[in-house]
């Protein structure tokens, strides 16, 4: 089984003015001329304010976060030389919506121009910023098989990456507001359970052929089975700046899959849960994060997110022992119930210093000097 589950990851990085701090209009050509991507790639997005970098395919979670990390570095480098600084998080702070550029090249985004077209202000206002994570299947595993199991693990997996509470220059009450937002657009959130490959790819000719999805474009779900790669992608995820909370998602993910091929194998996959009831836990995520109680919905009672990773982590073990993942898993989610996800940490530095300009100093410096250390593997 050892490294068959292929990864690739994508972050969605902020561009803010280095002295105001606020989301700043980046030159992308002109950054990627003056400092080339560097194990990894880089791509502008609708919003100017935006840069996404995309690993390689990875086999471990080792590799994912030198790549990210690699490309932060050069991210940053295009900025300084632009008189800003990078951060990761899901919203900014502080920043209005409606004073950020976009892209409007009709020959070089033609994409992003009929999205504005389409979705008009909901488009505009959609300043938001994700982690999403690729997952390639053994030749001869059936995706949606593993797709619609894997649709169970993804509140869990949100919780980890928790980075948005504060959104134009007050506290929202969420762990994360970015899904707020991407809500009020079609085709997002928990997908459904398909029977079949052919199935969900005819949905999306379909929804092509009727003018609803542009030609080589696919659904924008928490998870989808991407339309060109064939990955399996899980989109849910905030972007966060911990290295540490980046190897920790992309580590679960690729046991979590390899436990769900091996099950498969054996014909003992878990049970797929409704659109609803998953929908009911990734709401809990989102309002109270890590203290959140997911509802255990075969026995139908409440069990602490806590408890769940406890219970994530014994039965993810035989996978983890084989990737010599497993005292990495262990160490990383006992750090993060000890610590906190992003969004726990930004209100603690709120609460300190009720300074937003305090905090976003705070995300740059997480971002830009993140560190990770790798867990010995075990023999």
């Amino acid at each position: 089984m050892r490294n068959l589950i292929t990864l690739g990851a994508e972050e969605e990085l902020q561009i803010v003015d280095e002295h105001s701090l606020e989301l700043a209009t980046h030159d992308f050509e002109r950054g990627q001329s003056d400092f080339p991507d560097r194990n990894g790639s880089s791509s502008c997005e609708l919003h100017k304010a935006v840069v996404e970098l995309q690993t390689p395919i990875c086999h471990t979670p080792d590799q994912i976060v030198a790549s990210v990390s690699d490309m932060r570095e050069i991210i940053r480098l295009r900025a300084q030389a632009q008189g800003q600084r990078i951060l990761s998080a899901g919203v900014h702070p502080f920043s209005n919506w409606k004073e950020q550029e976009i892209n409007k090249d009709f020959d070089k985004h033609q994409h992003y121009i009929r999205l504005v077209d389409e979705y008009a202000d909901i488009m505009r206002s959609l300043v938001s910023y994700g982690f999403h994570v690729h997952l390639g299947l053994p030749k001869g595993i059936p995706p949606m098989a593993i797709f619609n199991s894997l649709r169970n693990s993804l509140a869990p997996v949100l919780a980890i990456s928790l980075s948005s509470p504060f959104y134009e220059g007050r506290d929202t009450g969420m762990q994360s507001w970015r899904h707020s937002m991407l809500d009020r657009l079609p085709r997002m959130g928990t997908p459904d359970i398909w029977q079949t490959e052919e199935a969900y790819f005819e949905h999306i000719q379909l929804l092509r052929k009727v003018g609803t999805l542009e030609a080589q474009h696919g659904m924008w779900e928490d998870l989808r089975l991407h339309h060109r790669y064939h990955t399996l992608e899980v989109r849910i995820c905030d972007a966060t700046p911990s290295l540490e909370h980046i190897w920790l998602i992309t580590a679960l993910l690729q046991c979590e899959v390899a436990t769900l091929v091996q099950d498969y194998q054996r014909g003992r996959l878990p049970k797929p849960l409704s659109r609803a009831c998953l929908e009911e836990n990734k709401w809990r995520v989102r309002r109270r994060g890590l203290g959140a109680s997911l509802i255990d919905w075969h026995s139908e009672v409440p069990v602490s997110l806590h408890e769940y990773f406890d219970q994530w982590l014994v039965r993810l073990t035989p996978a983890a022992e084989e990737l010599d993942l497993l005292k990495g898993l262990h160490e990383k989610v006992a750090a993060l119930f000890i610590h906190g996800a992003s969004a726990d940490i930004q209100r603690g530095i709120f609460k300190r210093s009720e300074n937003y300009q305090t905090l976003v100093q705070h995300l740059i410096h997480q971002t830009e000097e993140a560190q990770f250390a790798p867990t010995p593997y075990l023999q």
